[in-house]
């Protein structure tokens, strides 16, 4: 059908610095700054907004209302976010930390994080350390490694449950041999000495008593006794790039999944496939095989199962573009294809349905697609040329940091291939309020799907030369799990299934509520908002810095000179605070 064309908004692209003009702009306020010990190679912030960072030599926690350093522990060094990972409901870090020739004695420990004590401490293992997944629904944390004891039981890939409040060994269940599942680079590791795991991976989804597993196709595990009660073994979209297999989507009693350029559907009681789909492919050249498309999200919608194959994907280290590119969709009875839509070019986003207008939207380079999935049959309802195809120089790419979808963080690092035109390709599509957002590197475009209207588009140009392809990853990985409801929920541990007569577990969960009750008070902001690096003014002060963007209206109202073309960052969107790693030498908080 023909594209509904923005012909309308170029031709007053002229009005754009004066609207910039007109824009009620607000200089950030410095709260605090602390001088670092180390350079950091990860941060994050916990649920309560406590600030946790990670350097080569320590863990170190930063109360975020004053800088100042609450704990350190030198015994957790060369970590990452990954092997640090936060309990959801309590104020705890699940760590690990290894020690002797090759790092192979590993031990888990618990801490709390507004404290920096030990919790609990697990018996060291001989290994290597692969994956912690806490599951706080049944009050366990499965930690999963590489063994290399002396006894058979001991060798080879294995899950061990601990209990989440006191450390203790539930059940031991050997997974596989020790090269089972394919690893991958962890993420900031070293290129020198890289460390593997299974961060390559999503987490485990969980429903009742059993976690679905997705390392080598989809296993169901008995979360009660470390059963692993079925497997259903099928191929990766690729084994050298990370989460080629779509997270699993569990839709009554049956689930689908992805791999191998196919979908799934599993009967979720015994494993057994109901349906196969026909591998999606793409021609790779004379004699060769045909390069199996990689599913990258499978979506159960209203009697048909949505997938979206091709994207940005990641090995840990660098980031590229998969094609083929499209959104298909079978019939959910029998697995016949009901749809298929290859157009996309040069990028495709996430698929988003619009539950009140039956709708599901998507987008590439060019266009904004919605499709109606109302009926029998799936048809394309409208089609938006967008402002996202600006020939991009070396000083003319843009970074966005994209707090607004959960304080990722504004690194840029590699650059995409200069062998042709630069496109600022969409990467993601998010939900806010009454309108959804196109996110670019560059350009930010509102649109109401309900009205087909514009609402507004923004572009900011950047003073740098390194287009951000980590960011591009990391929305397009997020974009894929957001929604999950299956994936996200968690029991709080204040209810009565944790109850415990350990009195330091009771004093840690009264820190958690009282903190937790606090932040909710002060939260000043529900987010909604986008942080490009870009040339800014504070009175006669020239710099580059941080606007941040609206997503109600795509106007730029909060801005700060950082200085830094490669700026390291986090945004705290609830309390309205942009903590800033300069030089790795110092952290500098801002109010917004």
């Amino acid at each position: 059908m023909p594209a509904l064309s923005f012909a309308f908004f170029r031709s007053r692209l002229w009005l754009l610095p004066l609207l910039l003009l007109a824009t009620q702009l607000h200089a950030v306020e410095q709260l605090w700054s602390a001088k670092l010990k180390e350079k950091p190679t990860w941060n994050s912030l916990t649920a309560l907004g406590t600030l946790i960072v990670g350097t080569k030599g320590a863990v170190q926690s930063y109360d975020p209302d004053t800088g100042e350093l609450m704990w350190q522990r030198e015994d957790l060094d060369k970590t990452s976010a990954f092997n640090a990972r936060e309990v959801p409901g309590a104020p705890y870090l699940l760590c690990n930390h290894s020690s002797g020739i090759a790092g192979s004695k590993v031990r888990l420990l618990a801490v709390d994080y507004l404290t920096g004590e030990t919790v609990w401490e697990a018996e060291q293992i001989q290994g290597q350390y692969l994956a912690t997944y806490p599951i706080p629904e049944h009050g366990i944390a499965i930690f999963v490694f590489n063994g290399w004891g002396a006894t058979k039981d001991d060798q080879g890939m294995i899950m061990r449950a601990h209990d989440l409040l006191t450390g203790e060994t539930k059940w031991q269940t050997k997974y596989g041999k020790a090269n089972a599942v394919a690893l991958h680079y962890a993420d900031g590791s070293g290129k020198f000495a890289p460390r593997m795991d299974l961060s390559g991976y999503h987490d485990p989804v969980v429903e009742g008593d059993i976690a679905y597993l997705g390392f080598q196709g989809v296993e169901a595990l008995d979360l009660n006794n470390g059963e692993i009660k079925w497997e259903r073994e099928f191929k990766p979209g690729a084994k050298d790039l990370k989460r080629t297999y779509a997270p699993i989507r569990i839709d009554g009693d049956r689930l689908y999944a992805a791999g191998g350029g196919s979908v799934y559907a599993i009967n979720k009681s015994d494993g057994s496939v109901i349906w196969e789909s026909d591998r999606i492919s793409s021609y790779a050249g004379l004699f060769k095989s045909r390069d199996n498309a990689i599913v990258s999200q499978v979506e159960p919608i209203n009697g048909k199962v949505f997938i979206r194959f091709g994207g940005n994907f990641s090995n840990g280290q660098t980031v590229m573009l998969r094609e083929p590119l499209g959104v298909a969709a079978f019939d959910a009875a029998t697995g016949e294809e009901a749809f298929k839509f290859a157009k996309p070019k040069e990028g495709i986003t996430n698929l988003m349905m619009l539950p009140e207008t039956n709708t599901v939207l998507f987008a590439d380079a060019n266009s904004l697609y919605g499709l109606d999935v109302s009926g029998e049959t799936v048809t394309e309802k409208f089609e938006v040329e967008i402002e996202f195809k600006r020939k991009m120089g070396g000083g003319d790419i843009a970074k966005i940091g994209l707090g607004a979808l959960g304080g990722l963080r504004g690194l840029a690092k590699g650059a995409m291939s200069s062998s042709k035109s630069r496109l600022d390709v969409p990467v993601a599509i998010i939900r806010r309020d009454g309108h959804i957002v196109v996110v670019g590197n560059q350009h930010l475009m509102g649109y109401d799907p309900i009205a087909q209207d514009l609402k507004w588009s923004t572009y900011y140009a950047a003073p740098g030369n390194g287009l951000t392809d980590s960011v591009l990853f990391a929305v397009t990985a997020l974009a894929a799990t957001a929604g999950n409801a299956q994936a996200m929920s968690a029991s709080s541990y204040s209810s009565s299934q944790y109850s415990s007569g350990v009195n330091n577990v009771h004093s840690a969960l009264d820190r958690y509520n009282r903190v937790a009750g606090k932040r909710k008070a002060a939260t000043k902001s529900d987010g909604g908002y986008s942080y490009v690096l870009t040339k800014v003014e504070e009175g006669r002060k020239k710099g580059i810095g941080l606007m941040g963007i609206s997503l109600e209206t795509g106007e730029g109202d909060k801005q700060v000179i950082l200085g830094d073309k490669k700026p390291d960052y986090v945004v705290d969107e609830g309390l309205n605070r942009l903590f800033y790693f300069k030089g790795g030498k110092q952290l500098i908080a801002y109010g917004l």
